[in-house]
């Protein structure tokens, strides 16, 4: 089993436009959901699931026409989680939001020996909680520090002989063309 999991595309909130948390895509968003969607038809994938949060859904919806394969779900425990809750060790124990956000990936992996590829559009922090789950990298303030441009591509791999997940590439924004990267730090 590989998952792919990727950043949305530029949102509404990102490029300064409002300071609305659920913002959808702007046209530079959009564009590069397209290129997105073109480079991930080179996997095979099986299934897509997207957070709730409409920039989230708008790159899935983008993706899954490209692709061809529709969305299966849209998961809450997917959406983007605030920095300032991951900073604080006591408040990171006992986040019942995170707790389900395990459980859903621990669900939605759970035929790992298959041979099948899943896509999973969240979010920045989001994805790089699904990394520390997956690959077993303590969620502190280190881990925060990985970058997760707009698209940014990251992959994980079941390794049956070792009995866990590798991480295959983080971040990968190699599809955009240099106009849609502007703006990235």
């Amino acid at each position: 089993m590989k998952i792919i999991f990727v950043r949305h595309g530029e949102s509404m909130k990102n490029a300064k436009l409002t300071e609305d948390k659920d913002s959808g895509l702007t046209k530079k968003g959009k564009l590069q959901a397209k290129h997105l969607g073109l480079k991930l038809k080179q996997y095979n994938i099986s299934e897509v699931y997207t957070s709730n949060l409409l920039r989230a859904k708008e790159t899935g919806e983008i993706i899954s026409k490209i692709i061809k394969i529709p969305i299966k779900s849209n998961f809450e425990e997917l959406n983007e989680y605030p920095s300032a809750h991951l900073r604080s060790r006591l408040r990171l124990l006992f986040n019942s939001r995170l707790k389900r956000l395990k459980k859903l990936l621990n669900k939605i992996s759970k035929d790992k020996l298959k041979d099948k590829t899943l896509l999973i559009v969240a979010h920045g922090i989001t994805n790089k909680i699904i990394i520390g789950h997956l690959v077993q990298i303590p969620l502190r303030k280190n881990l925060l520090r990985f970058k997760q441009h707009n698209t940014g591509i990251n992959r994980l791999s079941w390794n049956k002989n070792f009995n866990n997940w590798n991480l295959d590439y983080m971040n990968d924004i190699s599809h955009l063309p240099k106009r849609l990267t502007e703006g990235f730090k």
